[in-house]
This record gives structure tokens, C-alpha cells and sequence, in this order.
């Protein structure tokens, strides 16, 4: 069946609004399209310079690690190097006690007394000899006694010998033992 329109020019309206309508389509979607380029183009950029501020940074960033590390290398050094200046300030502090303490035993050994063997560990001295009577002995004791550098003086043992009587006396030397 065959349609026929009394009214030409109403088709002829109808259609070019249809070509209307689809130019108008097109140019939108050449417009959107145009759009989403720019845009994707203007993503990219910024990706690109985020990526180049990124590179950036962790190059600074490595930079700093570099250097955090030769700092903790600086404060491990000068850790070491204050405990040695602490360790030689302990020592120039004791260097003295010995000789003090030398020259005490020097003042307290009279005759008839013989020290065989002196030791020194961790602040506790250990003094061995020979006295011709255990009279000597207490005399050597209680001039030790009077000196300041020791503490806690203790007549640990007496053998009687045939060459006179052996002793063994222990002593704290508090001056070294911190």
C-alpha cells in the first residue's frame, strides 16, 4: 500500500529536521570526541609530570638516605670516640691509685714481713707473704688499715711454716673497682 502525502512540504520539513537532528548528532559527537582527546591528552601530561616529580623526589629522597646514613655512621664514630674518651678519663683518674697504693704498702711493710704475691682484679687486691710472726702480721694489718685507699681489710688465712708464717690478706680498692 502506498502512502500518499497530500502535504509535500510537511515530509520535506520532517526530513531536514531528521538531517538536522543528525548533523547536530554528529557535530556533538565530533565535539564529545574532540573533548575526550583533550582531556585523555591533558590526563597524560599530568601523569607524565606527577611521574617526572615522583623520579624526582626519590631522588631526593636516596640523596637523603645517603646522608641520613653517613650521619648515623658520624654518631656511631663519635659514640665510639666518647666512650674511649670516657674509658682513657677513667683511666687518667686510676692512674694515680696504683702508685698510691704502692707507696702505702711500701709505709706499712716493716722487717720480718716479705710479700710474695700482689694481685689486682675487678677492684679486689690479694696480698701474699711471708712474716717472721703473726705480731708482724696484725702490725702490717693495722697500718694498713689507717691507709684510705683500702676497704674491708680481712686476714683471709695463716700457715705456720718453718720460714715463718704465711698469710693471705684480701682488701677492696673501692678507687678502682667502678
Amino acid at each position: 500500500m502506498v502512502r500518499l502525502n497530500l502535504l509535500p512540504w510537511r515530509e520535506r520539513q520532517r526530513l531536514a529536521a531528521v538531517r538536522r537532528f543528525q548533523r547536530g548528532l554528529v557535530v556533538s559527537l565530533l565535539f564529545a570526541l574532540c573533548a575526550v582527546m583533550v582531556l585523555d591528552h591533558m590526563a597524560r601530561q599530568r601523569g607524565l609530570q606527577q611521574a617526572s616529580r615522583i623520579a624526582e623526589r626519590q631522588a631526593g629522597l636516596a640523596q637523603l638516605d645517603v646522608q641520613l646514613e653517613s650521619l648515623a655512621q658520624l654518631r656511631q664514630a663519635r659514640e665510639r670516640t666518647l666512650a674511649q674518651s670516657a674509658a682513657l678519663a677513667a683511666l687518667r683518674v686510676d692512674q694515680g691509685v696504683l702508685p698510691r697504693l704502692f707507696a702505702e704498702l711500701e709505709r706499712a711493710l716493716s722487717a720480718g714481713l716479705q710479700l710474695t704475691d700482689l694481685s689486682l682484679q675487678d677492684g679486689q687486691l690479694e696480698l701474699t707473704g711471708l712474716a717472721a710472726s703473726s705480731a708482724v702480721v696484725a702490725q702490717f694489718m693495722r697500718e694498713l688499715q689507717q691507709s684510705r685507699l683500702l676497704e674491708g681489710l680481712e686476714l683471709k688465712q695463716i700457715k705456720a711454716h718453718s720460714q715463718g708464717d704465711e698469710f693471705l690478706l684480701l682488701a677492696r680498692l673501692p678507687a678502682l673497682s667502678k
